[in-house]
This record gives structure tokens, C-alpha cells and sequence, in this order.
């Protein structure tokens, strides 16, 4: 039996949605979603060494939303959240955050691939 995620501490997320589907986690409830993204790391002001090799992390995040607010919600649109999380090693030995998210938004229009000519 597997055991549940603690959610102690608190993130802040800034990135594209890659995917969004129904929260596998969650029964028969169509308002529950799990945005998938891979998150970029960025370096920081006087937090910063050549020995830490910085990659995107795979980040999933459960929220709740309306079925008209889900539509606004594309891959590629940018996105902020805000919630509790936990963390783990995925079998290939990468880690991967899960969040409770507490607050989202959304910001812009999803970029739209112009067509080629």
C-alpha cells in the first residue's frame, strides 16, 4: 500500500501548461484537474554554483475548477499557482513536485502556432 504525500510547505509556480487532463487522484469528479508541466529552474541572485547542474522538474498540480474556467486553460497558456507540496523520486531516479494548489491563474492568451506559409 502506498502512502500519501505530506503537504507541509508552500510553492509558488510560474510556467506553461504542457497538459491538463481530469485529476487521476480524484473519482468521478469532472471539476478536479492535474496540470502537467515541466518546470523551469532558474538561477538566482547570490544563490548560484557551476556544481549544481539546473534542469525543468516534473511538476504536477491538482486544483479545482469550473468546467468554463477549465476551457481557458490550454497547453502553452502561461500560468501562476500557489500551494502546498510534496516531492519524490520517480522510478528513473528524477524528481517530480506535486502541489495542492491553493490559488491559480492564468495569464494571456495560449500561444497559437502561426501557420506556416
Amino acid at each position: 500500500m502506498s502512502r500519501q504525500p505530506i503537504f507541509s510547505s508552500t510553492i509558488h509556480i510560474r510556467d506553461f501548461i504542457d497538459t491538463i487532463t481530469g485529476d487521476p487522484s480524484r473519482e468521478n469528479s469532472s471539476n478536479y484537474v492535474e496540470i502537467l508541466t515541466d518546470a523551469n529552474i532558474f538561477e538566482e541572485d547570490n544563490f548560484y554554483s557551476p556544481n549544481i547542474i539546473v534542469e525543468p522538474v516534473c511538476t504536477r498540480i491538482h486544483a479545482y475548477m469550473t468546467r468554463q474556467d477549465r476551457d481557458l486553460y490550454l497547453p502553452n497558456t502561461f500560468f501562476y499557482a500557489d500551494g502546498r507540496f510534496s516531492t519524490s523520486l520517480l522510478p528513473d531516479n528524477t524528481l517530480e513536485i506535486s502541489v495542492q494548489s491553493l490559488s491559480l491563474m492564468r495569464q494571456g492568451s495560449p500561444y497559437i502556432q502561426p501557420e506556416s506559409a
